[in-house]
């Protein structure tokens, strides 16, 4: 008889000391991603301006202001600079370079052993220190992955009067593959310059610390220093880590800065740019110039600037017809929202060249007006209430006859919407509609596009939509006659 063993029991897997079961070791994600910066510079206008409306508020980037109404920055790791494009305005340092030179030096940096370089061109402004880490993690007993920190500094030496540190940061987080950063010194002593790459951390003695510091390179900077004198300029450094691509740009601005009259005051807070007068007006200018956005002394600034505008001696300009106009255009008015504004205002950007009197016949739009040569002088006109300067008969009229045209109805239109740019939309272009009700049920929907030149405001829009159907309803008749040299001078 044969016997059989048996053995009996349960099957499993391997048991951890003390029971419990296994872990599977985690990796964090890559926290780090090595930085780079772009360097912009816009030129806004030419000529001097009043500046940024609220600074840092006033810029943004891909319709994003830089900063928010609570002072807040919306980005990280930018850096600013303005000219309001004075004669004697310096260059904007730090955001362009003429030259750039890059050194390598391809060495590791331990915390016994700093690395040091030497810069001996004089016309060297600033160095741009690049340091990498080819891995920065930590493995932790049970396995899991995870991100750890190296402390670096940067120090300075001039001429050799010891090494005084400028620059002292801490990479922390996790990567895997190589990450690099980079550190802007700008130098203000005396050559030769020294330039070390201190390690604070203690060196790893483990291998599931990686933590190596390496200087890669460094690059050194030769500003160009262009001033750019009478243009103002933004200059921007920011991080493109916050853009996919260089980001669109806007700035608000107050703009060029023009003459205005001895008597004249500019509103800056409740009516930005309106200006007021006060007593009788002697014909001087004030001294110096201020920003406005009064269009008749706008206009007055393109058309005697010798710069940037027509240059035309200021004596050959009639300044009380710029007076009237000007004061005109700053009565408060209804703005349609139960507020008042200013009853024009020029808000322009000239960005094109252009025929000289297709400019002016666009900048006098904006106040209802015209202009034309005559008397040897630049004559402007303005569509507004006013008495009767002259009266006409069959007496003064050759042969005393009159001869009338009217328009065709086609050329009557009952409706307007009006283009104009919206300062809550970053000067996107919104869209005013305006109709005559009357002459719809009249003559049914008849629509006119029109550009509002220089225009910000709805109130401002509605009322040019509103001006052009109730002037083509009600003037729609024409009369022609001849006269005599003496009633032409008055009536020219």
């Amino acid at each position: 008889m044969t016997e059989s063993k048996y053995i009996a029991g349960a099957g499993g897997g391997a048991r951890k000391s003390g029971g419990g079961s296994s872990k599977t070791p985690t990796e964090a994600d890559d926290s780090l991603q090595s930085k780079q910066f772009a360097n912009v510079l816009d030129l806004l206008s030419e000529g001097e301006i009043q500046g940024l409306d609220d600074g840092n508020k006033s810029i943004f980037l891909d319709d994003t202001p830089v900063e928010d109404s609570a002072g807040n920055n919306n980005f990280q790791g930018f850096t600013i600079a303005t000219r309001n494009g004075t004669q004697t305005q310096t260059y904007i340092p730090g955001v362009f370079a003429n030259v750039e030179s890059e050194t390598s030096v391809g060495v590791q940096v331990t915390n016994s052993s700093p690395v040091t370089r030497q810069i001996t061109d004089t016309d060297v402004d600033r160095v741009r220190v690049t340091i990498q880490v080819p891995g920065l993690q930590l493995i932790e007993d049970d396995g899991d992955i995870v991100g750890t920190s190296v402390s670096i500094s940067i120090q300075v030496q001039y001429n050799g009067g010891g090494f005084n540190t400028v620059k002292t940061d801490t990479i922390s987080g996790k990567s895997s593959g190589a990450y690099q950063r980079d550190y802007l010194i700008t130098l203000s002593g005396a050559f030769p310059v020294d330039i070390k790459v201190v390690r604070n951390t203690a060196d790893s003695t483990s291998s599931r610390l990686a933590n190596v510091t390496n200087w890669q390179s460094f690059t050194s900077v030769i500003d160009a220093k262009l001033a750019y004198p009478n243009t103002a300029l933004v200059g921007l450094r920011f991080d493109s880590s916050e853009f996919n691509s260089i980001p669109r740009r806007k700035y608000l601005i107050r703009g060029i800065k023009v003459k205005i009259p001895s008597n004249a005051t500019v509103d800056t807070t409740t009516h930005i740019g309106r200006l007021t007068y006060s007593g009788v007006w002697n014909g001087e200018f004030k001294s110096g110039t201020h920003f406005t956005s009064d269009p008749a002394w706008c206009l007055w600034n393109l058309l005697t600037d010798d710069r940037y505008g027509c240059g035309i001696p200021e004596s050959s300009l009639d300044r009380y017809d710029f007076l009237a106009i000007s004061q005109y255009c700053s009565a408060l008015v209804d703005d349609g929202q139960g507020g008042q504004e200013p009853r024009f205002s020029c808000n322009i950007l000239i960005n094109q060249r252009k025929e000289v009197f297709n400019v002016i016949q666009e900048m006098t739009s904006i106040f209802r007006g015209i202009s034309y040569y005559g008397a040897g002088s630049l004559v402007l006109m303005q569509d507004k209430p006013s008495d009767a300067q002259y009266t006409l008969g069959p007496a003064n009229v050759v042969d005393g006859v009159f001869s009338y045209s009217g328009s065709s109805i086609r050329s009557r239109h009952t409706c307007a919407t009006v283009a104009y740019q919206n300062y809550d939309e970053q000067g996107e272009v919104a869209f005013e509609y305006v109709e005559d009700a009357d002459a719809v049920a009249k003559y049914g929907v008849n629509n006119k596009d029109i550009k509002a030149v220089g225009c910000y405001s709805q109130g401002q829009a509605n009322r040019l939509g509103k001006w052009t159907l109730l002037s083509e309803q009600d003037l729609y008749e024409t009369c022609n006659f001849a006269i005599g040299i003496d009633s032409g001078i008055v009536v020219r």
